[in-house]
C-alpha cells in the first residue's frame, strides 16, 4: 500500500497530482491510496504561565516574529494586558491612568500593540473602559465618543495592521483608527476625540487585515460584514441560519466566525472565502463551534465542544478537517491567533486546573509518497529480522525525492537513520527515487503493527512526514 507524504505548510499549500506511471503502479500493487496536501505530523502545547503572582491568563494575538499578548491576573488580583517576547519574558503593559484592568487583543509586525483598558474618568468619578496602543513601553489612550466624559463613552481596540489602521468600536459603533494617514475616520491621535463612525453603527469590529479590510458583526441584522474604505459587504448566512458574527480576516479577504442554527438552538464554525460563499466546517463532534482567526495559507482555528462535553482548540485546512489542539493537561482549551507560520495561541486549562496561556507549535508537511519494500504490495517485516528493510521515497510531479536532506531522514517508532541511500527509478516512471536501507531492529517496529512512519526534511528545511502499510511476519503467539 501507497500512501502519501508532508512537507512544510508555508511553502507548499497544492494539489498533488499524481503522474500517470505512479497511479498505474499504484493500481497494480492493488494499494489504496489517501490523499493530502497538507497534514499535521506534531502538535507541542506550551504553558506560557502567568505574569508574576498571577493563576490565570490567556493569549489573544501572535505576530509573524512569534510574539505574543493578551491579559493576566497579577499578584495584587488585577487583570492586566501582557506582551510576551518571542524566547522571552512576560511584560506587564499596565493599564490607562487609573484603571485597575487591561487586555491587549492585537500585535502587528512593529510590535504595537492594541487592546482595552479601564481608566478614571474624573468628571463622573467611574471607570470606564477604553481603546489603547502600547509601543515601545508607551500606553497611548485612543479616545472614545464626545462628550465622553459627561456620558462615559467607551471603546475598545480589536486588531492592528502593519499600516497603522485600527479596528474596533465606540459604544456601538464599529471604528477603524488610521494611526499614521489623516485623521477622518475617525480622527487620531487620542487628543482629537472620534467623530461618529456613521456607516458602521451599530457593529462590532473585530480584526483588520494588510489591505485594510476590516470584519466584524452588524448588531442590528446580527450578521457578519467586510468593510474597506466606507463600503460594507454583508457576509452570506448558512441555510438556515439566525445570525452570523465574523471574527478573523485574512490578508486574501477570507474571513471566519459562526453562525447560530436551529432549531435547536446551535453555532458553527464558519469560513468565507468571499462575502456570498459561506462554509460550515462543523465540530469536533459536539454541538457548537466557532472559528476565530484564518491566515493565509487558509489555516483556521478556533474551538469547538466535543462529543463528550468539553471545549477544546481546534485547528482546520480543507485537506485535514478539524483537528484537536489538546490542551495543557487539563479539560478545555480555546484558540484565539494564528500567525503566518501556523504558531497558535489561545488558552487551556492545566491539570491542577487553572486557565492559562497558551502556545500551540503545530507542525505542517506537504503530501509526497512512499513504498516500502517497493515491488512487494504486503509490505511483510519480521520485527526480529537482524537484515536490512528497504523504503523508497517516490518522485512525482509535485516533489522531488533528491530534495530530502538524507540526515534528516527518521524511520519508524524509534527513528532509526538510514545505513545507505541511493537514487534510483524503482516505480520505472522515469524519475529518480529515494532509496534506503535501514536497519530493521532499529525501527522500533513491533509485532502487530499495521503502518511505518518516516519523517525528515528537505534541503530547504521543509517538513515531510508519511507513512506506509505493513504486515508484520514471524510472530508466535506466546
Amino acid at each position: 500500500m501507497i500512501l502519501p507524504f508532508v512537507s512544510n505548510v508555508h511553502k507548499y499549500i497544492k494539489d498533488i497530482k499524481l503522474s500517470l506511471m505512479s497511479l498505474m503502479l499504484f493500481i497494480l500493487l492493488g494499494g489504496s491510496l489517501v490523499q493530502a496536501d497538507i497534514v499535521i505530523s506534531g502538535i507541542q502545547a506550551i504553558d506560557l504561565d502567568t505574569l508574576p503572582g498571577g493563576s490565570t491568563s490567556t493569549a489573544h494575538d501572535i505576530n509573524d516574529a512569534g510574539n505574543i499578548v493578551g491579559s493576566s491576573d497579577t499578584l495584587s488580583g488585577e487583570t492586566h494586558a501582557f506582551f510576551l517576547p518571542s524566547g522571552g519574558m512576560m511584560n506587564d503593559i499596565t493599564t490607562l491612568p487609573g484603571g485597575d484592568n487591561s487586555h491587549a487583543l492585537g500585535i502587528n509586525d512593529l510590535n504595537q500593540v492594541v487592546g482595552r483598558s479601564n481608566h478614571l474618568n474624573l468628571i463622573t468619578g467611574d471607570l470606564v473602559n477604553h481603546g489603547f496602543i502600547w509601543e515601545g513601553g508607551v500606553i497611548r489612550d485612543l479616545g472614545a465618543f464626545p462628550p465622553q466624559d459627561d456620558i462615559n463613552s467607551s471603546s475598545t481596540a480589536t486588531a492592528i495592521n502593519n499600516s497603522g489602521l485600527i479596528s474596533g468600536s465606540v459604544d456601538l459603533a464599529g471604528v477603524v483608527w488610521d494611526l499614521y494617514g489623516t485623521p477622518n475616520y475617525p480622527p487620531f491621535p487620542p487628543s482629537v476625540r472620534v467623530t461618529d463612525p456613521g456607516p458602521f453603527a451599530p457593529a462590532t469590529t473585530s480584526d483588520i487585515n494588510e489591505t485594510g479590510q476590516a470584519v466584524g458583526t452588524l448588531v442590528t441584522f446580527i450578521t457578519g460584514f467586510r468593510w474597506q474604505a466606507g463600503v460594507l459587504e454583508s457576509l452570506g448566512q448558512l441555510n438556515p441560519a439566525l445570525d452570523c458574527d465574523a471574527y478573523g480576516i485574512s490578508d486574501l479577504g477570507e474571513v471566519v466566525g459562526r453562525c447560530l442554527l436551529g432549531p435547536p438552538l446551535h453555532n458553527h464554525a464558519v469560513f468565507w472565502p468571499d462575502p456570498d460563499t459561506v462554509q460550515d466546517i462543523d465540530t469536533l463532534g459536539g454541538e457548537n463551534s466557532e472559528a476565530r482567526d484564518i491566515n493565509n495559507d487558509r489555516i483556521i482555528v478556533g474551538s469547538s465542544e466535543t462529543a463528550t462535553g468539553e471545549t477544546v482548540a481546534f485547528v482546520w485546512h480543507a485537506d485535514f478537517g478539524m483537528q484537536s489542539l489538546g490542551t495543557l493537561g487539563g479539560a478545555n482549551s480555546k484558540a484565539f491567533g494564528i500567525n503566518a507560520d501556523g504558531q497558535i495561541v489561545g488558552e487551556s486549562e492545566t491539570t491542577s486546573g487553572q486557565v492559562h496561556a497558551t502556545l500551540w507549535s503545530v507542525t505542517y508537511a506537504t503530501s509526497v509518497l512512499i513504498d516500502i519494500k517497493p515491488g512487494n504490495h504486503q509490505n511483510p517485516i519480521n520485527p526480529r529480522s537482524k537484515g536490512k528493510l528497504t523504503v523508497a521515497i517516490l518522485t512525482t510531479d509535485e516533489f522531488d525525492a533528491n530534495t530530502v536532506d538524507t540526515s534528516t531522514i527518521r524511520f519508524g517508532p524509534d527513528a532509526a537513520q538510514p545505513v545507505w541511500y541511493r537514487l534510483k527509478d524503482v516505480d520505472h516512471d522515469g524519475d529518480w527515487d529515494l532509496v534506503l536501507k535501514i536497519k530493521t531492529q532499529e525501527t522500533g517496529i513491533v509485532c502487530g503493527d499495521t503502518e511505518a512512519m518516516l519523517n525528515a526534511q528537505t534541503l530547504d528545511g521543509d517538513q515531510i512526514t508519511g507513512k506506509d502499510g505493513i504486515r508484520t511476519v514471524g510472530c508466535k503467539n506466546k
